[in-house]
């Protein structure tokens, strides 16, 4: 076999080989061998157990162009019978009576099934998830998975396993704390999944040396925080984070610790067809505001998220809601469903998003207190998964030496933090000139405040 695995790689293998570990979650740094592993354990597996196994990557030209060229010719050629280049698709040839020596060292005899179709070994991009609906799988392994949508494992993937009761491993390094963190969570206190931690130390094959000039390089550039994610594994706000003062253990609460009967509640939306972002916030008498729930529209209408953002609502006595003043038909469907919205004047934020983005960042800076320790006063209720997850997504465009650093975010997990810049944008600054405050039975002053 051409393929050797070190400890913590054979620990890995051994997990779902032979232990009977249904789902895992490896976190793997740079350097510790996480592709070359996903490689050497799907083409063994297709071996050992005949069925069919697929890695999935982030995108299929990620697939092909690093995966299906650099690691699939380290598969014994005398174990392929077909390969098809175009849908990254390997079939092994039938094994009768055949020694196996796995990854940990165990010997086991093969044999296939000739009734059966063949083993097979297939590379997919989550970025065409929606073409895969349908396939079975005796085992998937996702390489990255902190870069792929998470929605594609519960709308395609864990299907694949209906019939065939076969295995998933989630494989990836830190971004943020977005969906793997949370993931790796869950892994560390479920003892149902394998969990498995490996950085460029458990590989035989990277120096010290390397590692140190990397991390200087990285010191000298301005990515530490990126290095400490990809190589170290510590998780840490995504580089070029907007909005860097967020932390869970200062701004999280619990749901149920949130006064909401002193608070003044607004709403605040961001329209969009792929995403809708409704937040629901409150401000009490010491002007401490509170975050305390949401509603995401994901790929629906207007129409199909309203009576959502009616059932969290409930009977909370709402002030005001603030909107994108972009869509002006979308503020009109909210006042004539009974939701006093306004559209944000953006033309207080001038400069880009820069004002709108100094206003949250100053409510989350913690400040001191008279009594007891600074304290920051914005607050999110840890139930707004989707707000917190973009939050600690969001960030400005990395800086390159040819071009000057901007201060427009990057177009993407915006949709929660721009519904709360409307917001507090809205009540600094009031409505704008042309902009009519809408009829209701509740009374405005231009803040929006009764």
């Amino acid at each position: 076999m051409s393929y050797i695995a070190h400890k913590k790689q054979a620990l890995a293998h051994r997990a779902f080989m032979l232990d009977g570990f249904k789902r895992g979650v490896l976190m793997m740094g740079r350097q510790s061998g996480k592709t070359f592993f996903a490689n050497g354990h799907g083409w063994i597996s297709a071996i050992k157990d005949q069925g069919r196994y697929f890695i999935v990557f982030k995108t299929y030209k990620q697939a092909h162009e690093v995966v299906w060229r650099q690691y699939i010719p380290l598969i014994p050629k005398e174990l392929i019978f077909k390969k098809n280049e175009q849908d990254l698709l390997i079939e092994f040839h039938y094994i009768e009576n055949t020694p196996l020596k796995l990854p940990d060292g165990t010997e086991i005899i093969i044999n296939h099934d000739k009734t059966k179709p063949r083993s097979t070994l297939q590379l997919l991009g989550s970025d065409q998830a929606d073409s895969h609906r349908g396939f079975k799988a005796n085992g998937i392994i996702f390489d990255e998975y902190a870069d792929q949508d998470p929605n594609n494992w519960d709308a395609v993937y864990k299907h694949f396993f209906t019939t065939t009761d076969g295995w998933a491993i989630f494989m990836g390094t830190p971004r943020g704390y977005n969906h793997f963190y949370d993931l790796v969570e869950y892994a560390k206190e479920d003892p149902r999944w394998f969990y498995l931690e490996a950085t460029w130390r458990d590989s035989p094959y990277v120096k010290a040396e390397f590692i140190e000039e990397e991390r200087k390089e990285a010191e000298k550039r301005g990515t530490l925080s990126t290095f400490l994610q990809e190589v170290e594994l510590e998780f840490r706000a995504v580089q070029g984070a907007v909005y860097p003062d967020f932390d869970r253990k200062v701004h999280l609460v619990n749901p149920n610790d949130i006064p909401l009967d002193e608070l003044t509640i607004y709403g605040a939306i961001d329209f969009g067809w792929h995403t809708t972002a409704c937040l629901f916030a409150g401000v009490d008498k010491d002007q401490n505001w509170y975050v305390f729930d949401e509603v995401y529209g994901k790929e629906a209408t207007l129409e199909d998220t309203i009576p959502r953002i009616k059932d969290k609502l409930g009977d909370k006595r709402m002030v005001l809601m603030v909107a994108d003043s972009a869509d002006r038909d979308a503020v009109e469907v909210m006042n004539n469903r009974g939701f006093p919205t306004v559209g944000v004047n953006k033309a207080n934020d001038s400069k880009g998003y820069s004002l709108g983005i100094s206003l949250i960042t100053e409510k989350l800076k913690p400040r001191m207190q008279l009594v007891g320790k600074p304290k920051p006063a914005l607050f999110i209720g840890s139930n707004c998964k989707n707000l917190i997850f973009e939050i600690e997504s969001y960030r400005f465009p990395e800086e390159k030496p040819d071009r000057n650093p901007s201060d427009i975010p990057v177009k993407e997990n915006d949709h929660g933090p721009d519904a709360l810049r409307y917001l507090f944008l809205h009540l600094k600054f009031g409505i704008a000139k042309e902009e009519k405050i809408p009829e209701s039975k509740i009374s405005y002053n231009q803040y929006g405040l009764i």
